[in-house]
């Protein structure tokens, strides 16, 4: 059986039709909420803009090169949130 048009691995669902399973689930959703506004979710969701990038990549050599993290923006950032919320409370009960 020949590969589906879109993602080019799976087999067609059927002879006749040009998509595998999954690929035509993807185009009917596309179909139903409009091709522009799937795309905007894959991107916005699923790609990483260039300022998540440079975030992760520093977050991750801060860790290589010292397990105790000691940039405070990164360390700010890896804590749990609820934990900021806590020491944000406290500040302003100060």
């Amino acid at each position: 059986m020949p590969n589906c048009y879109f993602c080019e691995k799976e087999p067609r669902e059927y002879w006749g039709g040009y998509w595998c399973e999954g690929c035509r689930k993807i185009k009917n959703l596309a179909n139903v909420y409009g091709f522009d506004r799937v795309l905007t979710i894959l991107t916005e969701c699923c790609i990483r803009n260039e300022d998540q990038l440079e975030k992760k990549i520093l977050a991750r050599q801060g860790k290589e090169l010292n397990p105790k993290i000691t940039d405070e923006k990164t360390e700010f950032y890896l804590r749990r949130k609820s934990d900021r919320i806590k020491e944000n409370k406290e500040n302003n009960n100060k």
